[in-house]
């Protein structure tokens, strides 16, 4: 499923041989396109054809543009016009502390692919608390491979969706984008939208504001600090029916605060681009519409 040409709506993404406009795309990560030939109208209609292009080398072996293959058990990778793309075949999820399992760690099982969590007994480790078991790093991640250096596929995952519904919160991802190939955690901080009473606009009959712009140049707080830079950050909205708005397409920025006594802390920051309006909501929609909630117990930041 993919957004449409309107960024507002999930069609199936078009398939080789099929119809495919503006409306109805093409799935780009199967490397096609939507050819309209020589007329290539704005809306004219055309039809899903592959891209050509350059073939990838990985560990010695030569593999064609569209090509896919598996270079272990953990990966399956394709080959895009040179580059090499990989989607694990592991749960690559990072298991966050909690009181039930403040320190958990993967395991490899005898006959199996894929490492599984287990958590460790309370008493066994006890220095650094949660924030060393939430930042430590991952490197039971990484591809196995004998060199490393020389074959690291870069993986990167989406950034999960932000801790708080409104107010600073934060997103985090695990990576190997390092001279190591290890798969580390990285953490950015992401504002959804301001915690402010504000009712769900019918403003025109519409039931979703999906993105607004602030309209005053606003500063960021963080933990007592307050951004250096002023900024007209762009917010989610809010839905009238039931419906939930969250960030499509964002970038991350560093943001530089200055806290009391002086000291200076860069912080990386989710900004957003677009937002959507969907029926996916996380856990309960409640959060989206009542944003000032005195007896929510969501940790702050």
């Amino acid at each position: 499923a993919v957004l449409d040409g309107c960024s507002c709506c999930l069609v199936c993404a078009r398939q080789r041989g099929e119809s495919c406009s503006p409306l109805l795309p093409c799935d780009e990560s199967s490397g096609l396109y939507c050819d309209r030939g020589p007329e290539d109208g704005g809306g004219a209609a055309g039809i899903c054809m592959v891209l050509e292009g350059d073939n990838c080398v990985f560990d010695g072996r030569i593999y064609r543009n569209g090509e896919t293959f598996q270079p272990s058990c953990k990966y399956q990778c394709t080959c895009r016009d040179g580059q090499i793309g990989c989607l694990p075949r592991c749960n690559l999820d990072l298991l966050l502390p909690g009181p039930d399992c403040p320190f958990p760690r993967k395991i490899e099982v005898p006959g199996e692919c894929c490492e599984k969590w287990i958590c460790d007994p309370k008493d066994e480790v006890i220095l650094g608390g949660f924030a060393m078991a939430a930042y430590r790093q991952e490197a039971t991640l990484g591809i196995d491979v004998s060199d490393s250096s020389a074959n690291c596929i870069e993986q990167t995952t989406e950034w999960s969706a932000c801790s708080k519904s409104c107010g600073m919160g934060f997103s985090t991802r695990v990576t190997n984008r390092n001279e190591q190939c290890e798969m580390v955690k990285q953490t950015r901080l992401c504002m959804i939208r301001p915690c402010e009473n504000e009712e769900p606009s019918d403003k025109k009959g519409k039931k979703c504001i999906r993105t607004k712009k602030s309209l005053k140049a606003v500063r960021f707080e963080y933990k007592n600090c307050t951004s250096v830079q002023t900024y007209k950050p762009r917010y989610c909205g809010l839905c009238n029916d039931g419906r939930c708005c969250t960030p499509h397409n964002t970038k991350t920025i560093q943001v530089e605060f200055r806290c009391p006594q002086g000291k200076v802390l860069k912080k990386p920051m989710m900004l957003i681009n677009t937002c959507v309006c969907h029926n996916n909501c996380p856990q309960s929609n409640n959060a989206f519409f009542q944003l000032l909630d005195p007896t929510s117990s969501e940790a702050k930041i």
